[in-house]
């Protein structure tokens, strides 16, 4: 954590940063188009970001159907083996 948020301990302690996600428009081959059709009808993927408190990116996932679910896009990422997970134990 950077030095300028040790105030804010124990708040922060073990956080790995901030986390969103957002559509990216594709074009998709028409045997796949309902699947990464998003529900405002734009074919996209859902990319999910994570960002330490340098504002680096530190992960970032693509390629989840625009259909799908936020909690399948968070879901499918915490399974990556680059995703960063804090220390085990720390969350449920």
């Amino acid at each position: 954590m950077p030095h300028k948020l040790t105030k804010y301990t124990p708040f922060f302690d073990y956080c790995i940063g901030a986390l969103d996600g957002t559509h990216i428009e594709v074009i998709v081959d028409e045997a796949v188009h309902d699947d990464f059709t998003n529900r405002k009808g734009n074919t996209s993927q859902n990319v999910v970001v994570v960002c330490d408190f340098d504002m680096r990116f530190t992960y970032v996932g693509v390629g989840t159907e625009g259909s799908a679910h936020d909690m399948r896009v968070i879901k499918k990422a915490q399974v990556d083996s680059k995703y960063p997970h804090p220390p085990p134990g720390l969350c449920n």
